[in-house]
């Protein structure tokens, strides 16, 4: 390491990188470097395929800015595209450099950024250090190939998908490689994501292309379930390049089609690739997201059905958490108060809820969207006054139940690693989330909202959260359990921690403890919306 008036270098195989010097709100010095190079940007013939690993640079290169967001619609400001195809970089932050050989590495968190697949970035918006680089570990943010550049397929090997999902365990490959010279430990690396990321989280501890690159994974709001991996991403493929003027038969030909088309024009065009039933239904339907791909490819991240996979057990084996927030479903509600257009729509066809996954024919789906129905609306109609059980219905089908299943089929297997399960109930101000996709004060605590308590973005950098405000208190604790986790593998490892206070019990299929994470403080609980996951083991038919 070298100091460069403020800034600092490191030299790795690469080249040399000159990074940034900052302190946390606590006056805890820390160094960044943003915007490194884990892959070859993937532009031209690299278009849709696997990333290729990054290039030597001459000189020191500038890493005090941020990199190129991936092509994308930007859905939270503007609705507009930016991005850029040259986007494969990822950030890195350290509370201390090695000073020699044989200084002591401290934990990695990387951190994989959700946005249902289309969007978002690991940047400083939403995703700042300071909160978590007040503890001793590296994080790292990364950004990946989206939508339909990232997760476009043509069913075979020619383009078999998942291309965003590669540039994630490129990343982690750089981050064995290269993150001593940041003061990291190779061999204590934690993934950790939200909702689409916290999926990627999951698919990534089911792959044997990812083995060796982790050592414990924390998924928020998200597992890898048979809704979130598409079957038809192939023919959205087609019909997409059909509609921008494609009019040839093979895959070889759509993929020199869809390299000449600006990416730009991909994207703003994804909707084309749906049909006209696809767009109708409410499963936030993602156009293009993982797949299941061919046997045959040879880094391939999942070739069988995510639940498969999980009961056989052959999942990287590590410890993990996996939680879900209080009212995911609150993310649904604005959509559905500014179109009451869907809303008549689904009073008179509520089986467009229903997912493709339920074992059921045709006749049976409309006694149990019935079933449904009397469930969650106790046959009101869906209406302003009862989106909130609307809500809890979309959450449980996307998120909550997954996320329970998955951790008791996980936490069974046999040598199976702990698995800690967590409900998030805290509520501030900093739950930006939430204020975003309801009008009206409803309870709870949004999906997303859990990101503030973790990162300093410029989204929360307006809100009071000094060490004795609710805020800062539930900041305190958030990170200290998944800093320890990082570092033990345990979220509690000290009984006597004043401000943990508790044991988080892990998970077991006969007592399904979860800890519950207010703004007040924590508890160990049982048996999460019981009633409520029963109803879909029984649809399902999944023996409790």
């Amino acid at each position: 390491m070298a100091r460069v008036g403020a800034a600092v270098t490191v030299t790795i195989p690469q080249g040399t990188l000159r990074g940034r010097k900052a302190k946390t709100p606590a006056g805890r010095p820390y160094c960044a470097f943003q915007g490194v190079p884990y892959a070859q940007p993937p532009i031209g013939p690299l278009r849709f395929k696997s990333p290729e690993p990054p290039e030597k640079w001459s000189g020191i290169r500038n890493a005090t800015i941020e990199p190129n967001v991936a092509p994308q619609i930007d859905i939270f400001l503007t609705n507009k595209y930016k991005g850029d195809e040259d986007c494969l970089y990822l950030n890195i932050y350290t509370p201390k450099l090695p000073t020699g050989a044989g200084a002591k590495l401290i934990p990695v968190m990387v951190w994989i950024h959700g946005g249902a697949f289309v969007a978002g970035s690991g940047n400083t918006d939403l995703y700042g250090p300071e909160h978590l680089l007040e503890h001793d570990v590296v994080l790292v943010t990364i950004n990946y190939r989206l939508g339909v550049l990232g997760f476009l397929s043509t069913g075979d090997e020619v383009v078999p998908g998942n291309a965003g999902l590669k540039d994630q365990v490129m990343a982690l490959k750089w981050v064995k490689n290269n993150i001593a010279n940041f003061g990291g430990d190779p061999q204590n690396v934690t993934i950790f994501g939200e909702s689409a990321g916290s999926m990627s989280c999951h698919l990534l501890q089911l792959s044997p292309a990812a083995r060796g690159y982790f050592h414990k994974v924390i998924c928020q709001s998200g597992v890898a379930s048979k809704e979130i991996v598409s079957a038809h991403i192939k023919d959205r493929t087609f019909r997409l390049a059909k509609s921008l003027g494609f009019t040839g038969t093979s895959s070889e030909e759509l993929l020199a089609f869809l390299r000449d088309q600006p990416a730009q024009t991909l994207v703003e065009n994804m909707a084309n690739s749906l049909t006209k039933e696809e767009k109708q239904k409410m499963q936030s339907l993602i156009p293009f997201g993982p797949t299941i791909e061919p046997d045959s490819v040879k880094d391939a991240i999942i070739t069988q059905d995510p639940m498969e996979i999980l009961k056989s057990g052959k999942l990287n084996k590590v410890p993990t958490i996996l939680g879900v927030c209080s009212r995911e479903g609150i993310l649904f509600i604005r959509e559905l108060m500014e179109n009451k257009g869907i809303m008549r729509e689904l009073n008179t066809n509520f089986q467009r809820l229903l997912p493709a996954s339920i074992p059921v024919t045709r006749e049976e789906r409309i006694t149990i969207a019935r079933d449904i129905k009397r469930f969650y609306f106790e046959n009101q109609p869906l209406e302003d006054t009862t989106v909130e059980m609307y809500g809890d219905l979309r959450a449980d089908l996307l998120f909550v139940y997954p996320a329970l299943l998955a951790a008791r089929v996980q936490s069974s297997v046999a040598a199976a690693q702990p698995v800690y399960f967590y409900h998030f109930d805290a509520v501030t101000n900093l739950n930006v989330f939430k204020k975003m996709f309801a009008k009206e004060d409803v309870q709870g605590a949004s999906h997303g909202d859990d990101i503030a308590y973790l990162f300093s973005g410029e989204m929360f950098k307006d809100i009071p959260k000094g060490p004795e405000t609710a805020e800062g208190k539930a900041i305190a604790r958030m990170t200290r359990m998944w800093t320890n986790f990082a570092t033990k593998g345990n979220p509690t490892p000290d009984p006597d921690d004043a401000l943990l206070t508790v044991t988080w019990t892990p998970f077991k299929k006969d007592n399904r403890c979860y800890l519950n994470i207010t703004k007040d403080g924590l508890s160990v609980e049982k048996d999460l919306n019981k009633e409520r996951m029963d109803f879909w083991d029984r649809l399902y038919r999944v023996k409790a």
